[in-house]
């Protein structure tokens, strides 16, 4: 029989209502699951965390009037503050503090999750399978999802992909701004971002970084007036660290043998020795080299069209990949950044494929830090390999993302 048109407007307005309704279901039971298990991370690795030690120092400064890189040195960018103080009023000891900040990351985390639904179902793509992907990937990750604030940086790229994916650039752009004034990389996905396609393309993409460089002003023109030589020095902070070791460079040579001792600085472990010299003086111009790859493929196959906005994400975590192949340092929580991106990165056969790869290596990382990472300090060959097979699928991802076909949808 067919349907009344008033049956086949209940039906649509009902799917929606029951797409939101199965969101905020795993939302909550994402919440729960990661503050338990936040609740059962030893102290080293919580409370006591050099990390979360450090976010309670800067946010109890921030709220005695001290200035930031002048009356105290932090070597993360000024947009970092955003993440570490709103617990910190209401905290007195750091054990609340880091219980609070917890708390704090697993509801950005949840709101990463339902964005990265939202962008899925924009995108003509299964909502519920890509916040699956990004709820498992984000629990998996639980030794650094809600001891780092890096979960912030992954709200402004999922803030980005669900703007993208509406056809709204330059709010992507903006959002892309506050991740870079919280911790740079994000800028990277603002070449992708530029590639959309559509009328007056380019017109478009320069008002973007426009924006993003507006952005990114409000938070480093006030900090670097009033931090005076504070703030370049965090940057050269960051700049003179050395060759850390869980990096793909480190895993390589570690397994060859060619490193000779691993040393404690800059709050990680580092290697030192043999080739690990040469290796760090190699790391930005490979860097800049997988960047230009990217680029390459990028205009190669949607540079003159311009590229569908469903691909963004896709592209936008080849870009992030690649950074993180190329540097010095490449920290368990830099996985965060790629949760609500890979789920994105493409539909069918080969999306299945991109997230089994993307949780198989976020399995791989906790299985490194922090459970096999002394033994991997002091160079015991299994962990090594566990390390290397870790990098080895960060750059089969990187790789499948590039290569990756378009899909129905995205074509």
């Amino acid at each position: 029989m067919q349907r009344l048109p008033a049956e086949k407007a209940q039906e649509e307005r009902a799917t929606p209502l029951s797409v939101f309704a199965g969101l905020l279901a795993i939302g909550a039971g994402l919440y729960l699951l990661l503050m338990s298990l936040y609740l059962t991370l030893p102290p080293a690795q919580a409370k006591d965390s050099n990390d979360l030690k450090l976010y309670h120092a800067v946010a109890g400064a921030v709220l005695r009037g001290e200035i930031p890189y002048r009356d105290f040195f932090i070597e993360y960018p000024p947009g970092s503050l955003l993440a570490f103080l709103p617990p910190a009023p209401f905290a007195a000891d750091r054990t609340t503090y880091s219980l609070y900040f917890a708390s704090e990351m697993a509801l950005v985390l949840v709101a990463c999750m339902m964005l990265t639904a939202f962008s899925a179902r924009a995108s003509g793509r299964r909502a519920m399978a890509a916040s699956l992907v990004f709820a498992l990937g984000a629990l998996v990750l639980y030794p650094v999802s809600t001891a780092r604030y890096d979960p912030v940086v992954a709200l402004t790229l999922a803030a980005a992909a669900a703007c993208a994916a509406r056809g709204r650039s330059l709010p992507a752009f903006a959002a892309l701004g506050f991740g870079t004034a919280a911790k740079i990389i994000p800028a990277l996905a603002a070449f992708p971002l530029a590639a959309l396609g559509g009328a007056r393309r380019l017109r478009r993409a320069g008002l973007g970084f426009g924006v993003l460089l507006l952005v990114v002003a409000l938070f480093l023109v006030p900090a670097g007036l009033l931090g005076e030589q504070g703030l370049a020095a965090s940057f050269g902070y960051q700049a003179g660290r050395g060759l850390q070791l869980e990096s793909l460079a480190s895993s390589v040579l570690l397994a060859l043998g060619a490193v000779r001792w691993v040393g404690f600085s800059y709050g990680a472990f580092e290697v030192h020795g043999g080739w690990a010299n040469l290796a760090a003086s190699l790391s930005l111009p490979l860097t800049a080299a997988l960047l230009l790859v990217c680029l390459f493929l990028l205009w190669r196959r949607h540079g003159p069209g311009g590229m569908p906005p469903a691909l963004f994400p896709r592209y936008a975590a080849a870009f992030i990949l690649a950074f993180m192949l190329g540097s010095k340092v490449l920290s368990p929580q830099y996985m965060i950044w790629l949760l609500p991106l890979v789920p994105l990165g493409a539909e069918g056969a080969f999306g299945v494929f991109l997230s089994a790869v993307f949780l198989v290596t976020c399995c791989l990382t906790t299985a490194i830090y922090p459970f096999h990472y002394h033994q991997l300090v002091v160079g015991h060959e299994p962990e090594v390999m566990l390390l290397l097979a870790r990098n080895a699928l960060l750059v089969i991802l990187w790789f499948a993302l590039l290569l990756a076909p378009a899909g129905k949808r995205a074509g």
